[in-house]
């Protein structure tokens, strides 16, 4: 179900630095990052029904990695692009620990409490990581200082990110994390850890989170505090209601459309906040499922319709 359409949009993006000004390949590159951003954090949302919004904070955490540890050790990209993803899960590990004591509401609120928290550190700390103005230099080597290099990178991680992402949905940890979404009380009548499920799923969505967070560095050549920002977590949650939190590529397709379609929005518009938050909210009221959800459904009847007329 995944595999026929990822296949397909990873030889077409492949073509694209053929196809593309720099520009243009750099909003696509962009998107290609924020997809796996928003992959990792349906993974909570979609997937375990958790609605978080501190991941923005295991995003900023990658990046920062890998600009502290060029700016004041002069560590190897590779070393710290290694690293971070680790630090992300580790830092979610002691997160989970605190918030998923909580439920629902409680839960959410305490996962952005720790996001503004983690934002006001980065902040304050100015001697560290140089604070409102954060980090920037030339973070890369010189291999992905060209943009074509840069770009296929991205995609290959992002790639292996959403394959990898997309087997542990479909394991038996994948399955009991939906069980306990959709009955969180029958899943431990049958003897379900539910906590140790639930925090499993935090500690991989915030290292895959810090692995998007490395992508803004191959990006942008730098590391700022807005990346850890509560508001910096509302994004992979609107593109996964957008694009459709239910199919797995359905967050992916909503940073694309996110991505593309601001650029879009602003040759017309001052306030594109405003577009696309009533483009929101014509998704929740008429298509709950997202854009994906829509195609999947018109996919069905498509189907039906030819195998009635083939009878």
């Amino acid at each position: 179900v995944v595999l026929g359409p990822l296949s397909a949009a990873v030889v077409l993006l492949a073509l694209m630095p053929a196809l593309l000004p720099t520009a243009s390949l750099l909003n696509l590159q962009s998107a290609l990052g924020l997809a796996l951003f928003a992959c990792a954090t349906n993974l909570l949302v979609g997937y375990g029904g958790l609605v978080s919004f501190g991941q923005g904070a295991f995003y900023g955490i990658g990046a920062y990695v890998i600009a502290l540890a060029w700016l004041h050790w002069q560590a190897p990209f590779w070393a710290s692009f290694i690293v971070a993803p680790f630090a992300g899960a580790a830092m979610a590990l002691l997160v989970g620990l605190v918030a998923l004591r909580a439920r629902r509401l409680y839960f959410a609120l305490l996962t952005l409490a720790f996001s503004q928290l983690f934002y006001v550190v980065v902040l304050q700390q100015t001697g560290f990581t140089g604070g409102a103005n954060g980090v920037f230099g030339t973070i890369l080597p010189p291999l992905l200082s060209d943009p074509g290099h840069a770009y296929y990178f991205t995609l290959t991680v992002a790639v292996l990110g959403l394959l990898i992402l997309w087997r542990i949905t479909r394991s038996p940890f994948g399955m009991t994390l939906r069980a306990i979404r959709e009955n969180r009380e029958r899943a431990e009548a049958l003897g379900v850890n539910v906590f140790a499920h639930q925090l499993m799923a935090f500690v991989i969505a915030g290292g895959f989170c810090a692995l998007a967070g490395t992508l803004f560095v191959v990006l942008d050549q730098s590391a700022n505090p807005d990346l850890l920002n509560w508001t910096q977590s509302g994004y992979p949650i609107f593109m996964a209601v957008l694009g459709g939190q239910f199919v797995f590529l359905g967050p992916a397709l909503g940073a694309l459309i996110y991505e593309q379609g601001r650029d879009v929005v602003l040759a017309s518009f001052s306030d594109w906040q405003l577009v696309f938050g009533l483009l929101l909210l014509i998704v929740v009221l008429f298509s709950p499922d997202g854009v994906a959800g829509l195609l999947v459904r018109g996919r069905d009847i498509a189907r039906r319709r030819l195998r009635s007329l083939r009878r």
